[in-house]
């Protein structure tokens, strides 16, 4: 399927269409359920966290798909292993999980945006202060090579000091941001369980 431009709805993720072909399958085969869970967390079955490589393989499998297409978890068990309560217990887990995942990265980007939001605002006001005190270095010093070389750092200084907030707006919010998006898609994606063939 050709990778298309996608205007992202919040929260918001449409029914999978009807053509099996446009969905992508993420397939995880295990040999009992256990193996899709943290054994060290004690919380009830569907609230469990999910195994660190269980996670891992299915956030980088739905990374690699186009983020405007469908997808479909299947999760193959031994057959004596399914039942209907397996089934919704594994759903709710996955949905869970993620959906956790998803509101840790929207809290960080929003302490973030916060933090550097007045490191922005604090770097402006110093970058003026700076350039305002470059411009009169040579009446505060005598003038010549010192006045200049006082100058010009006041300057970098001053630039330098916009770099984190800049940084942030520029490159570091866009992976956080895509970290949520995806991973609130998985948490409610498609999820079937099917027994493994033989």
């Amino acid at each position: 399927m050709e990778a298309r431009e996608y205007e992202y709805p919040e929260r918001e993720f449409g029914p999978p269409p009807e053509d099996p072909d446009e969905i992508a399958l993420v397939e995880l085969k295990l040999l009992n359920v256990i193996q899709l869970f943290n054994t060290l967390d004690p919380s009830p079955f569907y609230e469990k966290e999910l195994d660190t490589d269980a996670e891992e393989y299915i956030y980088d499998s739905f990374e690699e798909i186009p983020f405007d297409q469908p997808v479909r978890i299947i999760v193959y068990l031994p057959l004596a292993l399914i039942s209907n309560e397996v089934k919704e217990n594994i759903k709710k887990a996955v949905e869970n999980h993620f959906l956790y995942l998803g509101s840790l990265a929207e809290h960080a980007l929003s302490v973030q945006w916060r933090r550097e939001r007045l490191n922005l605002a604090i770097g402006i006001v110093f970058l003026f202060f700076c350039l305002t005190i470059s411009q009169h270095a040579s009446d505060i010093f005598e003038q010549g090579s010192l006045a200049e070389l006082i100058a010009e750092s006041l300057i970098i200084i001053g630039w330098v000091a916009l770099w984190k907030p800049v940084q942030f707006f520029l490159y570091d919010l866009w992976p956080i941001r895509k970290r949520r998006r995806l991973c609130e898609k998985i948490a409610v994606s498609d999820l079937v369980v099917k027994p493994a063939l033989a």
